[in-house]
């Protein structure tokens, strides 16, 4: 488990006190800091020359937090944007970025899908009449007893959900 870090003034004492010969256990005693933490802050001084926190390995990352929150922004108003056109607004406010390290933010975000919202085959009298939504294509749909009634009697079976004959209005 990571710590908060000592204070530089007390980093410098713990030189200090190793130069003159002061060994690990009595500048882990007199400073009340554990000995590993003394050994690894005169290791660094010895290989470095300082004391000082040094900059991180690694490539800075590509997107700033800004960025970041201007993409997201942007994705959640507009859900069919493609990562083309994310790539071409993220030029345009300076940061150049390849289409999966937008995916993979995107994906961090907790933004998977960027598609529309699904919309109910509904018509008005189905509505009203069942209330309940019709998930799939424009199928007819019948229920197992009205297959099996109807049959039996030898007509044909009526249809749960009409199919569209006229245009919305």
């Amino acid at each position: 488990m990571k710590t908060n870090e000592l204070p530089k003034q007390v980093r410098d004492k713990v030189v200090e006190k190793y130069r003159p010969g002061m060994g690990y256990e009595k500048i882990s005693e007199t400073l009340n800091i554990p000995r590993s933490t003394i050994k690894s802050i005169i290791k660094k001084w010895k290989e470095y020359g300082t004391t000082t926190n040094l900059p991180r390995e690694g490539c800075p990352p590509k997107l700033t937090d800004q960025a970041k929150r201007a993409l997201i922004r942007e994705t959640t108003k507009r859900p069919k944007i493609t990562l083309k056109e994310l790539q071409s607004s993220t030029a345009e406010i300076g940061v150049s970025v390849h289409r999966t390290t937008l995916s993979c933010t995107l994906h961090r975000a907790g933004l998977y899908g960027r598609v529309a919202r699904k919309k109910t085959l509904f018509y008005k009298e189905n509505k009203q009449t069942y209330g309940r939504r019709y998930s799939g294509h424009m199928r007819l749909k019948w229920s197992f007893l009205d297959i099996k009634e109807n049959a039996m009697s030898g007509t044909n079976p009526t249809p749960l959900i009409t199919p569209r004959t006229s245009s919305p209005q």
